[in-house]
C-alpha cells in the first residue's frame, strides 16, 4: 500500500512538473512572438481613457523622441485629422511628417524626456541637441487627444546656451 501511494504521488508530481514546463515554454514562445503594433482608437471611451491616453503618449514619445521614427509614430497615433499650431509649419499630417523627418535628418540627440497626460491632453518635455547647428533646446510638445489619437499640436522651444545663471534651468 505504501509503495502504491508513493508511486501515485511520484506520478502526480512528475505530471504536474511536465505540465508546468510546457506552460512555461508556451509563455516563452508567446513572449518571443512579435506583438502587433498599437494603433490609436479615435472612438476610445470609458473610465480608463486617461490611462489609455497616457500609454499612447508614452509609446508615441518613445517612437518619436528616442527612436526618431516619425513615420511610425504618426502612423500609429496621428491617423488623419491634425491641427498644427507651430507658426513655422503648415496644417495637416503629411506636411508634419515631412517637416519632422527633415528636422531629424541633420542629427538630433534627445534626452531628459518627461511626459504628462490628463483631461484629454498630453505633454512631452525633453532636451534636443541639434547636431548640425550645434544648438540645444528645451522642447515642450503639447497634444490634444480624440480617443487615443493625437489630433492637435502646440510646441514651445527655448534655446539652452549654457550660460544661464540658474543651474537647474529647463530640467
Amino acid at each position: 500500500m505504501r509503495f502504491l501511494a508513493s508511486f501515485i504521488v511520484t506520478l502526480l508530481v512528475s505530471t504536474l512538473a511536465l505540465a508546468l514546463d510546457v506552460n512555461v515554454a508556451r509563455q516563452s514562445l508567446d513572449a518571443a512572438r512579435p506583438k502587433p503594433p498599437k494603433v490609436c482608437n479615435p472612438n476610445a471611451k470609458g473610465n480608463d481613457l486617461g490611462q489609455k491616453q497616457y500609454e499612447a503618449l508614452a509609446d508615441y514619445a518613445n517612437l518619436f523622441v528616442f527612436r526618431q521614427d516619425v513615420q511610425t509614430s504618426f502612423d500609429r497615433y496621428v491617423p488623419g485629422e491634425y491641427r498644427q499650431h507651430n507658426p513655422f509649419a503648415e496644417q495637416g499630417r503629411e506636411f508634419a511628417i515631412e517637416f519632422l523627418k527633415n528636422g531629424f535628418a541633420g542629427g538630433i540627440k534627445t534626452s531628459h524626456l518627461t511626459i504628462f497626460s490628463g483631461q484629454g491632453y498630453g505633454i512631452m518635455h525633453y532636451k534636443a541637441q541639434f547636431l548640425s547647428d550645434n544648438v540645444t533646446m528645451a522642447v515642450v510638445d503639447y497634444f490634444k487627444f480624440k480617443g487615443t489619437c493625437i489630433v492637435e499640436h502646440w510646441d514651445v522651444l527655448q534655446e539652452i546656451t549654457g550660460t544661464e545663471p540658474n543651474p537647474i534651468a529647463f530640467f
